[in-house]
């Protein structure tokens, strides 16, 4: 525990903002040196929270003091902790060591991953809850918006001033992230971490078995096991994938595996969206058309397919509906493995 956390959490002590535990916990910090909590509302609060500091320091036997220029603080203040606290308070000594050990450990546990764990050091979270029947649009610091879908929570900083922009995120939301390379967003989401400069996607945990759920509706995104957040930015993305426009992941936390598929119903970028008309085109130039549109990699299983032709306005129809079209133009077949769509037959002369 360092000074700042120890701040923080008397700081939603005195707000009345603590969990039971947190308040346990401080309530056995004002033990060790004989002082009411209502002290710490007070003219002394400063005096006193310096004191608790002190005390806490020398029992995990570290040797910082946190010196105040006050002239209500007795010479004698100074002296070590054993000359004022009474043996009778040794054993809540230990016991506020002990409750703070469980307290991160906790805090490192819940669904959300703990502001310790993912790096989170600002004392000022602004959450999120949609409690409606319908999606809340939440507007973010840096220009970023959310669809918050119903019965959804977000905690966020009131502005992102570190070298990375951190969300949490219990339940399921819509991502239209503003682009700033100097600054990662990252989602975290049970176990799982989704990285983004500049893209817009869906995340989704669902209460049932923890799985979560990544989509992709533009751009590229990360994800991986929040824990690998260091391999990720070396690359390493053994432990996660990269996502691609109408790709999506789904992470199993009792496997630990990642599951990567195309998304149900993939969406042609708007710039193609009269492109779909053909008149005796080869099926090279079809599917290549349909990769541009889809950001899908479409694999033609036999070389003799490219020269087929195809004929036909299929700009109306979903993608999976289009593919059914071409391969029975062409007498073949299409399969889905993966990311990718394979189309196989004999092919044309």
């Amino acid at each position: 525990m360092n000074k700042r956390h120890f701040h923080q959490l008397l700081t939603r002590y005195r707000s009345g903002e603590c969990t039971e535990r947190e308040a346990r916990l401080v309530d056995q910090w004002f033990a060790l040196i004989d002082v009411d909590a209502e002290d710490l509302a007070g003219a002394t609060s400063e005096l006193t929270e310096a004191r608790l500091w002190n005390a806490i320091r020398s029992r995990s036997g570290l040797d910082t003091k946190i010196v105040l220029k006050t002239t209500e603080m007795p010479m004698a203040e100074s002296k070590p902790l054993h000359f004022f606290i009474k043996w009778r308070w040794a054993a809540a000594v230990v016991l506020m060591l002990a409750a703070f050990g469980g307290y991160q450990w906790v805090s490192r546990q819940n669904g959300r991953p703990g502001k310790l764990a993912a790096g989170e050091t600002l004392a000022n979270l602004v959450a999120k809850t949609n409690s409606t029947a319908a999606p809340m649009w939440v507007l973010l610091p840096d220009g970023s918006r959310v669809s918050l879908q119903p019965q959804s929570t977000i905690e966020y900083p009131t502005d992102f001033q570190s070298d990375k922009r951190e969300i949490y995120l219990k339940g399921k939301a819509f991502f239209e992230v503003a682009r700033d390379e100097r600054k990662p967003f990252l989602v975290y989401t049970g176990e799982v971490t989704t990285k983004v400069l500049g893209t817009s996607f869906w995340v989704n945990r669902t209460e049932a078995d923890k799985a979560v759920e990544v989509s992709v509706v533009t751009g590229k995104v990360s994800v991986f096991q929040k824990d690998k957040e260091k391999e990720a930015r070396a690359g390493n993305l053994t432990g996660g994938v990269v996502l691609g426009r109408n790709q999506r992941v789904k992470y199993t936390p009792d496997t630990k595996q990642f599951t990567a598929v195309l998304v149900k119903t993939p969406i042609a970028d708007e710039v193609y969206k009269n492109a779909f008309v053909f008149d005796d085109a080869r099926l090279s130039t079809v599917a290549q058309t349909l990769e541009q549109a889809y950001g899908i990699d479409i694999v033609l299983a036999n070389e003799r397919l490219k020269n087929c032709l195809f004929t036909a306005d299929i700009n109306s129809q979903p993608l999976f509906t289009q593919l059914a079209l071409i391969a029975a133009s062409v007498n073949a077949t299409y399969s889905i493995k993966g990311t990718k769509i394979f189309l196989d037959g004999k092919g044309c002369r």
